[in-house]
């Protein structure tokens, strides 16, 4: 389901294309007109009847529609992979930032499939300014719980780098005191290097 999603939401922004911009009895009537094979009664008449037929949710043609439409579902299919991906995300503030924002996007998109679907049919062809203050109002609160959660899911992770930069650097110094009790001055330089050379590859990771 989250591979089909995935490709939908790929996809869905470009299937307009496959339609053309203007339907070809529409493209006849307006040449008969334009070579005056017909009266502008009959012209206005035939039209108006090419528009009904055509017309899809409002919009005047399947091309208009799927145009309209297409952004929002990719922005639907997006918040679903959103909200799969925190399952496997250990820490508990990273995922509950991934859900919120994944909620985020999945608000935003079923707002505007609505306003496709039915805001578009009405004479206005739009919502009232306080849905929109709404949508602005709520989207708002929920970005900023979700920065929040990201931010201390950050904080938790320099904490865990701190820990073990300090479990490294007691580590080492245990372990050399341990091997001068023992070992020569040759043996000490060499596993000096040696340990000094993990260290800084751990380093490296943890930065990575």
């Amino acid at each position: 389901m989250i591979i089909l999603g995935a490709v939908l939401g790929s996809i869905a922004p470009f299937l307009h294309i496959f339609y053309p911009k203007t339907a070809v009895e529409v493209l006849e009537l307006n040449k008969r007109y334009d070579e005056g094979k017909i009266s502008k009664q009959e012209y206005l008449v035939d039209k108006k009847k090419l528009k009904e037929k055509y017309q899809v949710f409002g919009f005047t043609n399947k091309r208009r529609f799927l145009f309209a439409i297409g952004l929002p579902i990719a922005l639907f299919c997006c918040s679903f992979i959103l909200i799969y991906i925190s399952k496997y995300i250990n820490d508990r503030n990273a995922r509950w930032a991934t859900i919120s924002s994944g909620l985020l996007f999945q608000f935003t998109s079923i707002y505007f499939i609505i306003w496709t679907l039915w805001a578009y049919t009405y004479e206005e062809k739009d919502f009232s300014r306080s849905a929109y203050y709404t949508v602005i109002i709520f989207s708002s609160i929920l970005m900023t719980l979700t920065i929040f959660q990201f931010q201390k899911s950050l904080s938790s992770y320099n904490a865990k780098i701190r820990e073990l930069i300090s479990f490294i650097a007691g580590t080492r110094q245990q372990f050399f005191v341990n091997i001068e009790k023992h070992e020569s001055e040759k043996e000490i330089e060499i596993q000096k290097k040696k340990f000094d050379q993990e260290m800084y590859n751990t380093f490296e990771k943890i930065v990575d």
